[in-house]
């Protein structure tokens, strides 16, 4: 394969910053993609600007095409080309929160499951709504934090706890205890590895169109961004809210005071003069 020396250095590289595997994959894909590009010519401001371009016809949403940049900029750096890194694209800033699963939809996915013989991913859906956590934190959740309830997460360069419900504690050890299991992570794909994180969301996806739910929905932190808007609704802390899903800005969680672009239409209807 063309490159694959540069790309396995930079791989390398990438993981002596101790990046996760997902970011790696991300970065690594990319400066591929940068590398077809250029095409052996000198990296220049000139021929950055022109791969932004070529990017920009792309007609991707602006988020990806940001992504894409971000992820050039890196390789360019690394490249020892920092005089060369292109800006992104500016992005209005979202005062809707649109696209996320209902407590109705979730009781529906979670019966589903159930009904299918899914037992596995029942628990799962249900971890992830009553705690907030990401699909790639269920690898720290082992059998004896629930004698705590509550466990700690080393995830995107940040260290913080999950809370755990008695609620969910009492299901959890129900799950383990018909799957004989008295140690190590709870979730687990084949073997003894931590279920991954492209398996849950697949099967989300798969449970969730058949429960009938809108494909839109169900996307990776779905679940996560139920619990947010389910919480924000019951408890109104944002501080709070910001510490349990491990935002480092409050300015990240305040989406979840907005109301949806559907809310919204509503409230418009109702006025009158």
């Amino acid at each position: 394969m063309k490159y694959e020396k540069d790309l396995k250095n930079y791989e390398n590289y990438l993981r002596q910053k101790e990046l996760s595997d997902g970011s790696i994959g991300i970065y690594v894909r990319e400066a591929g993609r940068l590398l077809e590009f250029l095409k052996e010519r000198p990296v220049t401001k000139e021929v950055m600007i022109a791969y932004k371009a070529k990017l920009l016809e792309k007609k991707q949403k602006a988020a990806t095409i940001n992504l894409r940049i971000v992820a050039a900029n890196q390789y360019i750096k690394y490249a020892g080309y920092e005089n060369c890194v292109i800006k992104t694209e500016r992005i209005q800033k979202k005062r809707s929160l649109d696209n996320v699963i209902t407590a109705e939809e979730y009781r529906r996915l979670l019966e589903y499951a159930k009904e299918s013989g899914r037992e596995k991913y029942y628990y799962i859906f249900m971890t992830l709504a009553l705690t907030g956590m990401r699909i790639s934190e269920l690898r720290f959740l082992t059998r004896e934090v629930l004698e705590n309830g509550r466990f700690t997460v080393h995830n995107k360069g940040k260290i913080r706890e999950i809370y755990l419900s008695e609620r969910l504690v009492r299901n959890l050890l129900v799950y383990c205890e018909s799957r004989n299991l008295h140690q190590g992570v709870i979730f687990r794909g084949n073997g003894e590895a931590p279920i991954s994180r492209i398996a849950v969301y697949k099967m989300l996806r798969h449970l969730g169109d058949m429960a009938g739910i809108d494909k839109k929905k169900l996307h990776p932190h779905g679940l996560r961004h139920l619990f947010a808007v389910t919480y924000m609704k019951q408890f109104a802390d944002l501080t709070e809210l910001a510490d349990i899903l491990g935002h480092s800005s409050l300015e990240t969680t305040r989406i979840y005071t907005t109301t949806t672009a559907e809310e919204k239409r509503k409230r418009l209807n109702g006025l009158r003069f």
